[in-house]
């Protein structure tokens, strides 16, 4: 039986409520979160590395969203990213690589019409060439590797 991805109309901003990073002291994966009961993409937020200590607030209002692998509001590297194709592959935080894994590993891809601004429809033209996908699945399980690293 074909496996089935439904794009709901998701946008990157459903995944920003949490960033894995590199800790900018030693390189570690740590998160990058809003502490306490305030979320959103303007919420205070905290970058906090349990092996080294290293601690830094963010307060501002204004976020960096780009296509770097990097988080929006301390612009750490992602703590999820790997070479691939010639280009990065990332993910923000473990649901995000969940997203990307559901999309490559369908055979089928189902979109809402007038859906232009969903991650599916907004995914570089290299990951989704048909010649790309086993090595982007393999990239993507180098990412859940990383993942159980952290």
């Amino acid at each position: 039986m074909a496996r089935r991805f439904k794009d709901a109309g998701e946008s990157i901003y459903r995944f920003g409520a949490e960033f894995l990073v590199q800790c900018r002291q030693r390189g570690h994966c740590t998160r990058n979160s809003a502490p306490g009961q305030r979320s959103g993409p303007f919420a205070p937020r905290r970058v906090a590395c349990g092996r080294c200590g290293y601690v830094k607030y963010w307060q501002e209002r204004t976020v960096y969203i780009g296509d770097s692998p990097t988080d929006w509001y301390f612009r750490l590297p992602l703590g999820l990213q790997s070479p691939c194709c010639s280009q990065t592959l990332w993910a923000y935080n473990t649901e995000h690589l969940d997203f990307l894994e559901r999309y490559f590993q369908a055979d089928l891809r189902e979109r809402l019409p007038n859906k232009n601004g969903s991650l599916a429809s907004r995914l570089p033209a290299w990951m989704k060439r048909a010649q790309n996908r086993d090595e982007v699945l393999r990239g993507l399980e180098t990412l859940r590797m990383r993942l159980h690293e952290a």
